[in-house]
């Protein structure tokens, strides 16, 4: 059986969150996929030493990715009464939780656990739209214990324009709230003096109107990549709390923002 291939997330910021995953089990688009996502390819020479330091690191996640076993599978497509609030589900267990999106992975894990597991199928990166729904969930619950707080939406120039996942195509914009930077699929920026949070409105022309305070913790709340059956953590509500005193929330004319090919507003 071959060996294990590790990816850092942001690996240049040192951040200690990983994938371990046997590659030959997986379509070939799948490292590409991970690069899409600021995963970084670990070299032979470095897993060892990435490997101890985890062991010295609480805030250390790291996620075993493999195919799904024939009864994983069966989890994966099974008919489950949360099927209708969507495709993403998340189930309590004793010690553990297991998040599911339907005919496309299972995962399990834990926030008192250092390593999560996940079974997909060989084609995860064929579908972007879930296969970035997964890993950003992932991404997010790692990542809390840091103080960085997971929206759905992507980054423009001085801010970033928050959406539903279908809309932002499952990107999600990670924000350093104590470390004042941004972590995006364009790359890591500086959260700057005048840092905007963006809703568009298709009947607005020609100019912003400013959110109030409380208009703001709502619509960042309702767009939080962070999934759980009892709801925002408190960690996450009080990260959500301080961002809202940094920055200012703008309502935006849906008819003149730019897609990513012009993300400046």
């Amino acid at each position: 059986m071959s060996s294990k291939t590790y990816f850092q997330y942001q690996k240049e910021l040192n951040v200690p969150v990983f994938i371990a995953v046997n590659l030959e089990q997986f379509e070939p688009t799948l490292s590409d996929f991970f690069g899409e996502m600021k995963f970084t390819k670990l070299s032979d020479k470095e897993v060892p030493g990435v490997l101890e330091a985890m062991k010295k690191n609480n805030k250390a996640r790291f996620l075993n990715m493999g195919e799904a076993t024939p009864n994983v599978a069966r989890q994966i497509h099974g008919v489950m009464e949360s099927d209708h609030y969507g495709v993403e589900s998340v189930i309590p267990k004793i010690g553990y939780q297991v998040y599911r999106y339907k005919d496309q992975g299972l995962m399990i894990y834990s926030f008192g656990a250092k390593v999560w597991e996940l079974g997909a199928y060989s084609n995860f990166a064929q579908n972007k739209l879930s296969a970035r729904m997964i890993i950003n969930r992932f991404l997010t619950w790692a990542l809390v214990s840091q103080g960085i707080l997971g929206l759905w939406g992507v980054a423009v120039d001085g801010g970033v324009v928050l959406q539903r996942p279908k809309e932002s195509k499952g990107e999600v914009v990670f924000i350093d709230v104590v470390g004042n930077k941004i972590f995006t699929m364009d790359g890591v920026k500086k959260l700057g003096p005048k840092f905007k949070v963006l809703r568009l409105d298709p009947t607005l022309r020609g100019r912003n109107i400013r959110m109030r305070h409380e208009e703001l913790l709502s619509f960042m709340s309702a767009h939080t990549s962070y999934l759980d059956i009892s709801g925002l953590s408190v960690p996450v509500r009080q990260m959500i709390q301080t961002l809202a005193k940094m920055t200012e929330g703008l309502v935006h004319p849906e008819e003149s923002f730019r897609p990513r090919t012009d993300l400046s507003l």
